[in-house]
């Protein structure tokens, strides 16, 4: 009958369209929008230690504490929005993203990142003092 029927096609602002079109732009906006979210992952240049918050805590794994250094650290310095400031303690240039800082040494034209990660509570943390 040709009430179950589809149809093979129909207009849309002038232009006929038909399914197979509609089928195809679908997995195309599907596999470019895969494109557009997708990052480009890279090696991690620095050091981690699993130890206690502080010098006084009495749990000693309770933290995930991570520098990073070169080109891992500058990606970083990069991607925090945030003003730069002259660093108090290094000669250098800091930015701050909630606890998480990162140095930049123009003189040395190197950077570095500092944080802690609270395992348990998952929050990041301050990574090194002043």
């Amino acid at each position: 009958s040709l009430i179950n029927q589809q149809p093979e096609s129909f207009l849309l602002m002038g232009f006929v369209v038909t399914n197979r079109l509609v089928i195809s732009l679908l997995i195309l906006i599907i596999v470019t929008s895969r494109l557009v979210y997708a990052a480009e992952w890279h090696k991690v240049n620095g050091a981690y230690a699993i130890s206690s918050k502080n010098m006084v805590s009495l749990i000693e794994d309770s933290h995930l504490k991570i520098q990073l250094k070169g080109d891992s650290a500058r990606d970083l310095y990069m991607a925090m929005k945030t003003i730069e400031k002259p660093d108090e303690c290094a000669d250098g240039m800091s930015k701050t993203a909630g606890e998480m800082q990162c140095i930049f040494y123009p003189a040395k034209k190197k950077y570095q990142c500092y944080f802690s990660i609270d395992i348990m509570q998952q929050k990041i943390e301050f990574g090194i003092p002043c």
